[in-house]
């Protein structure tokens, strides 16, 4: 009874458990059945920066050089009107000299490939020799042993028999040593012809290298310096530039675009054709309607603004003939929902009576203020010499800052201990490689002289044994006559390989001979180098000027007892009768500046002002440096009269009275 009824609940646990299994999978096939209710649509403001950038310019990167930061010895004038394929900029690079010395190892390798494989005739010609003697006694081992035994005494006819045997198996060896010979020489040639094409490869690298030290204009177009990420000053030619480092750019005549980037989180509410209003710093009362053109499929970071991610945004400008837009300007891009433009406009209509230029006249502050710093139009760079294989210089001495010198008066002492010991080590292994160049033409007259004799002594050997072998056959016995003509086949083969042997010889003394020379010649011009180059260490003003003194990479000033490297600027020689002021002033400001405008300038430590006019701008908009992020506009401001007091290098503060009725309307037009 208890076994039924435990069954009995069984059952009926199992039914209710099928029962709520069934009805769990119609519950949640109604619900897969159920739609989704759409998203809501949202749009809210989203802003986010941009700078303006010309659609159709050409990059200037700088090249890839066995030195960094490259330094650049050629670079086109700012503002330079460039053809597609013109030379724009060249670095330094060892190239050049690497062509040089690879092109002398390539001609020694060739001279001694030759005299190695000529060596190795002269052993193939003596194995050869060998052989052909080791056939003719063969031969003659031959005759003696074919004697009948019963003419002969048994002594000899053994003596026969083993002679021929020893010949037989000499023969194997000398045809085995030729067979090596041979191979050898193969190997030899096989083994030149790598190390030439080897060295032909190196040649075509550094050709490559120097072509590649060279950038080209990929466009016509406006030739614009980039500036450096660390310091912010303008790349120029003399000057220092990481590689792969941007120096500039080709601006070409494309449509001018806002390129901005939006934060990660704000990417939903972007769509490509998507209409913005985008405004720009430098225009107080700019305003454009933008559309955005290309959005980048994945948010990259940009370490200058913090540690987010960002979509890389192209938008498209409509022409604003009225609006000067240039390059670098930065922008302010902003998506507007329908509520808030609605709102907007409203507010727009409610305040057209206010006049802008009223707005603008408020914003003008009384005095505009930043700093700049005193340069020269013409200056010279002073850096150590370039001496291969020296990457670093101690400064011995440096004529103090701001001192006038003369035309050929030393500014700068470098040393470079290294570079003596060198020079004498060259020194003294060229003088060695001339005495052995010296005493090997004495040994190659000694064996010329005895090639010529051994060649005639082969020939006089060859007629005397054509001599015996013309004897009447019927005065000579038969084993002597057969005999006498294996001779002269001999003979006459040995006289034909002693020419051959003479003329390998005198390859192998011409490569040994030319070699040399050019060894003698590497080193020459390795002498010739480290001469110029400890010539260089001692480096003298090439004209009259002012010494102004260079920073390093930590932004300190260059002193005496400095480390430098290759190619690094120590000083400035500036000439001081070509005197401005450049400055930097921020993006914002910019527009309350016009050519021609009056400016004062107030030397430190001085309280008098210098008169002067604002001569130009710099053509694009651009980052101060990497410590400060913010965008300026380059400003040269020249001297009314040049001062007495004011030198090279000397930091000074602009300002600009915005209460003179001609400033002031010039920001307002601005």
């Amino acid at each position: 009874m208890k076994i039924l009824a435990t069954k009995k609940i069984t059952s009926a646990v199992t039914c209710a458990l099928l029962a709520m299994m069934v009805s769990g999978t119609s519950a949640l096939a109604q619900t897969a059945q159920t739609p989704k209710s759409p998203a809501p649509t949202y749009q809210r403001m989203v802003l986010f920066n941009g700078e303006v950038q010309t659609s159709e310019s050409f990059p200037i990167t700088v090249p890839s050089t066995n030195m960094n930061p490259a330094t650049m010895r050629f670079f086109l004038p700012e503002g330079s009107a460039v053809k597609k394929g013109d030379v724009v900029l060249r670095v330094e690079s060892q190239a050049d000299s690497d062509v040089e010395r690879v092109e002398l190892e390539l001609v020694q390798t060739r001279e001694r490939g030759v005299r190695e494989a000529a060596d190795l005739e002269v052993k193939k010609i003596e194995a050869e020799r060998a052989l052909l003697t080791a056939k003719a006694a063969l031969a003659k081992a031959k005759i003696d042993a074919a004697l009948p035994k019963s003419q002969i005494s048994a002594l000899d006819f053994d003596k026969y028999q083993a002679e021929r045997d020893r010949a037989t198996r000499d023969l194997e060896v000398k045809h085995q040593t030729f067979e090596n010979a041979q191979m050898a020489i193969q190997r030899k040639l096989e083994d030149n012809g790598l190390a030439v094409k080897r060295l032909q490869i190196q040649i075509a690298f550094a050709k490559q290298q120097v072509d590649q030290s060279e950038v080209k204009a990929g466009r016509d177009g406006i030739l614009i310096h980039g500036y450096d990420s660390f310091t912010g000053k303008r790349l120029d030619e003399g000057g220092h530039a990481m590689t792969g480092s941007s120096a500039g750019h080709i601006m070409g005549d494309g449509q001018l675009q806002v390129v901005a980037w939006v934060l990660e989180v704000d990417r939903p509410f972007l769509s490509v054709d998507q209409m913005v209003s985008v405004r720009f710093d430098a225009i107080s009362d700019g305003h454009l309607q933008g559309k955005v053109k290309r959005i980048s499929g994945a948010p990259e970071p940009r370490a200058i603004w913090g540690s987010g991610k960002y979509f890389k945004v192209e938008i498209e400008l409509p022409e604003a003939k009225n609006l000067p837009l240039m390059q670098g300007m930065s922008a302010q891009i902003e998506v507007e929902n329908a509520g808030l433009t609605a709102k907007a406009s409203a507010s727009n209509v409610s305040k057209k009576n206010v006049s802008v230029s009223q707005k603008a006249a408020a914003q003008v502050p009384q005095e505009l203020s930043f700093e700049g710093e005193v340069l020269s139009r013409q200056a010279i760079n002073i850096m150590p010499p370039m001496i291969q294989r020296v990457w670093m210089y101690n400064l011995v001495m440096l004529v103090p800052e701001g001192s006038k010198v003369a035309q050929d008066q030393p500014v700068a002492i470098f040393e470079a201990n290294e570079v003596k010991t060198r020079l004498e080590a060259n020194r003294s292994a060229m003088k060695e490689k001339e005495r052995s160049l010296e005493k090997i033409r004495l040994d190659h007259a000694e064996a010329e002289k005895a090639s010529t004799l051994f060649v005639s002594e082969a020939k006089s050997n060859a007629e005397k044994a054509a001599r015996k072998a013309g004897l009447p056959k019927e005065l000579v016995k038969r084993i002597d006559y057969e005999k006498f003509v294996i001779e002269r086949e001999l003979f006459e083969k040995l006289a034909k390989l002693a020419e051959q042997q003479r003329d390998a010889q005198s390859r192998s003394r011409v490569a040994e001979y030319r070699g040399l020379q050019s060894e003698i010649a590497t080193l020459k011009q390795g002498v010739g180098l480290l001469e110029k180059g400890i010539r260089g260490l001692t480096v003298k003003a090439p004209r009259a000027g002012t010494i102004i003194h260079s920073t390093n990479y930590e932004g300190e000033k260059i002193t005496n007892g400095s480390k430098v490297y290759m190619g690094m600027k120590v000083a400035t020689l500036a000439d001081p009768e070509k005197l401005y002021v450049f400055a930097k002033i921020p993006e914002a400001q910019s527009s309350l500046l016009k050519v021609g405008q009056a400016v004062a300038i107030t030397v430190p430590g001085s309280s008098d002002m210098v008169p002067a006019k604002v001569k130009s701008f710099g053509v694009i908009y651009h980052g101060k440096s990497s410590s400060e992020p913010v965008i300026v506009r380059d400003v040269e401001i020249e001297f009314d009269q040049f001062p007495k007091q004011v030198k090279p290098g000397t930091a000074v503060q602009i300002k600009v009275n915005m209460s003179v009725n001609g400033n002031k309307q010039a920001g307002v037009k601005a």
